[in-house]
Order: structure tokens, then C-alpha cells, then sequence
């Protein structure tokens, strides 16, 4: 189990850490959706993993161009959250002197 964070995070704090990991957890899994289907829709035959993918039979740009838009509006949103991560890392730290990134540590053998 892991260890709780000394001392004890206020309820909007560990609110705030829970929002901001379920974003990279959905964006994790959102972007590479979101261009699978842009690799589908471009028409042409694609290759995964060694694996011809399907593909539309007739290219659809608009939709192509749309999601590309929300790929990299996307992507740009989980620069933010994670550089937003880090920095709050850092504050527990420096400025908070809890224990958050002492507890993510393995722990060491004796």
C-alpha cells in the first residue's frame, strides 16, 4: 500500500490531484483514438505493428482536417496539465515539504 502523504493534503488539493491525473489518464487514451480514426479516414492503406490496418474506402479530408484539430488542441492541453504536474510536484516538495515525492520513491532494501 502506499504510504499517506504527511502531512494530510487539504480536500480541494487532493480533489485538484485527482482531476488532473483522470485528464492525463482520458487524454492517454483519447489522442491515440483520435488518430487511429485520422489514419482511417485519410483512405490510404496504413501499417501497425506489422498489420495492414483498414481504411475508408473513399478519403474524407474534412473529417481528416477536423480531427486533426482536436488531436493537437488535445495535445496541447495535456502539455499544460502535465507541466502543471510537475510544477505541483515541485511545490509539495520546496514549498510544501510534504512527503508526495518521497512516497512515489522505491523504497530500498535492506
Amino acid at each position: 500500500p502506499t504510504p499517506p502523504i504527511v502531512p494530510r493534503p487539504k480536500p480541494m488539493m487532493t480533489g485538484m490531484a485527482h482531476l488532473g491525473h483522470l485528464v492525463i489518464y482520458l487524454l492517454f487514451i483519447v489522442l491515440p483514438v483520435i488518430g487511429l480514426v485520422m489514419m482511417y479516414n485519410r483512405g490510404n492503406p496504413w501499417v501497425a505493428f506489422g498489420i495492414t490496418m483498414p481504411h475508408a474506402a473513399e478519403a474524407n479530408f474534412e473529417r481528416v482536417d477536423m480531427l486533426k484539430s482536436w488531436h493537437v488542441t488535445l495535445a496541447n492541453l495535456g502539455y499544460f496539465v502535465i507541466g502543471l504536474h510537475a510544477i505541483a510536484a515541485l511545490m509539495h516538495h520546496y514549498f510544501w515539504k510534504d512527503n508526495t515525492l518521497l512516497r512515489m520513491m522505491p523504497r530500498k532494501r535492506n
